[in-house]
């Protein structure tokens, strides 16, 4: 009878909730089960990749990996040196130069990016930086408190030799970015230049959910006029004279990002903490986005509060006046990616902006005051959660035929905490999220907080930044199959490929960097004349096994000895072809 008693109790509370408390019940079960239902669900069976771990001299802390125009890769050290690598046919790399654009000085840097208009002999590449530390890093040459500048956030414009290490030329573009919060954490971010030749770019959000954090020993902070936005740079608009400060009045400058020849705007907003960003080959957008911590505070829409803060002169509230501010909200956002249209608000509030509604509203927080608020108008909301604390990083598209395509078009997503990759397959009538996939399933777990991630479309080789363990770590796809030598054919993309042909494809692609375009030498030795380091008769067991002297790698996990057989042979028919020239 007691049984039944509480059963009948335990129904009737139950029924209550889902009369009047549909939300919190929501609430509670979505957080529950939140870790598990963000956990990537797709397989694709025989997708493998080899994890090859890089010797002492790529070491380095870099938070930004990009190709060059001359196929060599780039490496932006957060202390703001630019580090140039050859990129070796295993994959691996070697250390070419080292660009110091501050001599010994140090600049806290993020974004890499080469212009559109960058050649192999006109390195042109745009960094955003700053003038302080944060909390991430502290420089030994830096001595001035974080606190005390505020708007440290800057951008550079700058031309690289191709040829040593000289940094010809190093323009500030843009300054007084605004850089500042309780932890000095979120700053102008990676750079990505669009389809319309534009440059984009995340600056991170200076409070936890919009309003003042206001915690001990901290300084009061708030959001400012350009922070937690997605931002747009015309580089048509830019003004003969720079730097052009973009201080807005919030913060005593005169910078206006709304009107019409403004070079810098606003592009989306709402975005907390954007780390990268990439133009998709569908033509769209997309960002990672880091979600707050809880117990923060989120701004009101009432002006009669006294947490009330009045937007910007030039924008017009046409909203509800109720919204609350909530003082230690909970829990934990989640962290997600969002697909990016322009005008759009991704949930962190920013009441200078007028924006005052954290995420999806109601369902965002299990505080009271926040029953029944609705999310923010022109809240366009997310592609995919990836959960709580799982710190999405890098992103890039993955555009190689390797695993004959299967692959091609995903985005490729570091998380910084879970120490892996996935893949996210953009599809469907608005390219949200489709599908997901399980790096670690694929070999792609590694150590050292991932940062940024970047693919070698020519090859499908993928390279990680790491934060902790301060190096580049290499993913090689297992797989190399005679039918993907059709995706370097340009002349005779229909005839059947014979061993000749086969053989010159994988040459082109794995052997030509440092042997030449003929054979005739360059990083390597040559391969026409007659002084063969390891003999002649020893080639496919050098190709195999690499050289004995360390300076080749071991190509027999990529190679099939019929690859390793059809290479041979082209490589004596450069011989052959040398001699009846002579």
């Amino acid at each position: 009878m007691k049984l039944k008693k509480i059963f009948l109790i335990v129904v009737s509370v139950t029924l209550v909730i889902l009369v009047f408390y549909p939300n919190r019940l929501n609430r509670y079960v979505r957080r529950t089960f939140r870790v598990y239902a963000t956990t990537p669900k797709g397989e694709l069976a025989g997708v493998q990749f080899q994890k090859i771990t890089l010797d002492d001299r790529v070491k380095g802390q870099y938070t930004s990996l990009v190709m060059g125009p001359d196929h060599k890769l780039y490496a932006s050290a957060i202390n703001g040196e630019i580090k140039r690598f050859i990129i070796l046919p295993s994959g691996e790399l070697v250390l070419e130069q080292t660009f110091k654009p501050y001599g010994n000085a140090s600049k806290f840097t993020i974004g890499l990016a080469f212009d559109p208009a960058a050649t192999s002999d006109s390195l042109i590449v745009w960094t955003t930086f700053s003038e302080t530390p944060s909390s991430w890093v502290v420089f030994p040459d830096i001595q001035e408190p974080v606190s005390t500048k505020n708007w440290a956030g800057c951008m550079a414009r700058m031309q690289l030799s191709s040829s040593s290490a000289q940094v010809i030329k190093n323009d500030l573009v843009l300054k007084d970015l605004p850089r500042f919060g309780p932890n000095h954490e979120n700053f102008a971010n990676s750079i990505v230049f669009g389809p319309d030749g534009k440059l984009y770019f995340g600056q991170g959000a200076n409070t936890g959910m919009g309003w003042c954090d206001c915690e001990p020993n901290q300084e009061p902070t708030r959001e400012a006029l350009l922070s937690a936005t997605i931002l747009c740079l015309d580089l048509g608009k830019l003004p003969k004279k720079l730097p052009l400060s973009v201080k807005t009045l919030d913060g005593g400058g005169n910078y206006d990002p709304y009107t019409a020849m403004a070079p810098l705007k606003i592009y989306a907003t709402g975005v907390r903490n954007g780390y990268d960003l990439v133009w998709h080959s569908n033509g769209q957008l997309y960002t990672t986005i880091n979600g707050s911590g809880g117990n923060e505070n989120t701004p009101t829409s009432d002006p009669e509060s006294s947490y009330y803060i009045p937007p910007n002169a030039t924008i017009q509230y046409t909203g509800p006046k109720n919204i609350p501010a909530v003082i230690g909200a909970q829990p934990d956002q989640n962290d997600f990616l969002a697909r990016v249209v322009e005008g759009g608000y991704y949930g962190h509030p920013n009441p200078l902006r007028a924006e005052y509604v954290l995420n999806d509203g109601d369902a965002a927080l299990d505080n009271s005051e926040y029953n029944g608020v609705k999310a923010d108008a022109n809240f366009k909301g997310f592609t995919y959660d990836f959960g709580p604390h799982v710190a999405p990083t890098g992103i890039a598209e993955y555009k190689s035929n390797s695993f004959n395509g299967r692959l091609k078009g995903c985005l490729i997503v570091a998380r910084m905490v879970h120490n892996d990759l996935v893949f996210l397959r953009p599809g469907g009538k608005e390219n949200d999220i489709a599908q997901d996939y399980d790096g670690l399933k694929m070999g792609l777990g590694l150590e050292g907080e991932p940062l940024d991630v970047l693919e070698d479309t020519a090859t499908g080789n993928i390279y990680v930044s790491g934060f902790s363990n301060k190096t580049i770590t290499l993913f090689r796809p297992t797989e190399w199959k005679p039918e993907r030598l059709a995706h370097y054919s340009k002349n005779e993309p229909k005839k059947k490929i014979n061993s000749l042909w086969g053989g010159k494809a994988i040459y082109e692609n794995n052997c030509q960097m440092c042997h030449g375009a003929i054979g005739q030498g360059a990083i390597g030795p040559s391969l026409i004349d007659e002084e063969w380091i390891n003999g002649k008769e020893n080639i496919i067991q050098t190709i195999e096994n690499g050289s004995g002297h360390g300076s080749m790698p071991a190509w027999k996990i990529k190679l099939s000895s019929n690859d390793t057989k059809w290479v041979v042979r082209y490589i004596l028919s450069l011989e052959k072809k040398e001699k009846k020239v002579k």
